[in-house]
């Protein structure tokens, strides 16, 4: 009988030890990190963005090993049908139960920081934006990390967690450009322009156009100028060198030595003035044609436009005196 009731015992114990290789397995297999996690790792979540598209580009990146567990967790946590957007930063392998925490926003409570960088803002006025609000942020190394990158830092609206640190603020918004200019991909590849162009015009759209419905037309005028090989003279770039608005100009501004001054310097500027959205680098890529050399706006923001200077200082007596 004793011998029967320790082969009962083992039998239990076989079955027990069994049960938990068998529960180690699954974790290992599903729960834990990948072997060869993407350190460090860096995801943007769209608004409106599915859950499953998410684990597509979880699993597809290296960051899970199990599509289907990470969608069952995210439901396990109530989050399946609203996916907390935003950029997310992973600095050492993590679990794909961690992974579902941070992205369901149930890590730790801590609630992100909606952030508004408007198009047309430069490094500087980002700084600014981002310094207010975010708790760790460094304006120094910002503006030295972001060093020659003007035009190439997408303004949006971005969710950080106060305590991000000031490098994945950079390499978020860099990220977001890459994303969205990757849109545009065969518009860039049938432009005669190069990339640099196209932002360098954009930036100068963003300040000069007033709103969607001239951003094209502007566009196109401008552009009849460079292939004419005739001055931009356009006010935009003195904001940025001089942080004067077109009604602050004055004749001795005009005439300020500056690569970035269109008055005195034919081409584009060597660089773009500031970060510009979608908008004004679809018109730079998509022009409007017209017989048009010279614009300009009234008191009232509306629009002039004319084909001869002669006419051009027509507009200027009758709508700016």
């Amino acid at each position: 009988m004793k011998s029967k009731k320790y082969l009962n015992r083992a039998i239990v114990l076989i079955i027990f030890l069994v049960f938990i290789y068998f529960l180690m397995n699954i974790a290992n297999k599903t729960l834990l990190a990948p072997k060869n996690f993407p350190v460090p790792y860096r995801i943007t979540i769209d608004s409106g963005q599915t859950l499953f598209s998410v684990s597509k580009e979880l699993y597809e990146d290296g960051a899970i090993k199990n599509k289907r567990v990470f969608e069952m967790l995210m439901i396990t946590f109530g989050n399946e049908n609203r996916i907390s957007e935003g950029d997310y930063y992973f600095e050492k392998p993590t679990s794909v139960v961690e992974i579902a925490l941070r992205i369901s926003g149930k890590d730790f409570g801590i609630e992100k920081e909606k952030i508004t960088l408007p198009e047309g803002f430069s490094n500087i006025e980002m700084a600014n934006r981002l310094e207010k609000t975010l708790t760790n942020f460094d304006k120094e190394r910002f503006l030295s990390l972001t060093k020659g990158k003007e035009g190439y830092l997408f303004p949006d609206t971005y969710g950080f967690f106060p305590s991000v640190k000031t490098d994945f603020v950079v390499e978020t918004l860099e990220k977001n450009f890459e994303k969205k200019i990757k849109t545009l991909e065969t518009e860039f590849s049938n432009s005669k322009r190069s990339l640099s162009d196209i932002i360098i015009m954009a930036s100068i759209i963003e300040k000069e156009a007033k709103g969607s419905e001239d951003r094209a037309l502007v566009s196109g005028i401008l552009w009849n100028r460079i292939d004419a090989g005739i001055a931009l003279q356009v006010d935009a770039p003195f904001l940025y060198i001089l942080g004067k608005q077109s009604s602050e100009l004055t004749i001795k501004d005009l005439a300020t030595k500056s690569a970035f001054n269109t008055y005195i310097n034919k081409g584009l500027p060597p660089s773009p003035i500031n970060n510009p959205g979608l908008a004004a680098i679809k018109a730079a890529l998509n022009p409007e044609k017209s017989d048009y050399f010279y614009y300009l706006h009234d008191k009232n923001g509306n629009i002039y436009y004319a084909k001869t200077y002669t006419q051009h200082k027509e507009n200027i007596k009758k709508y700016l005196k």
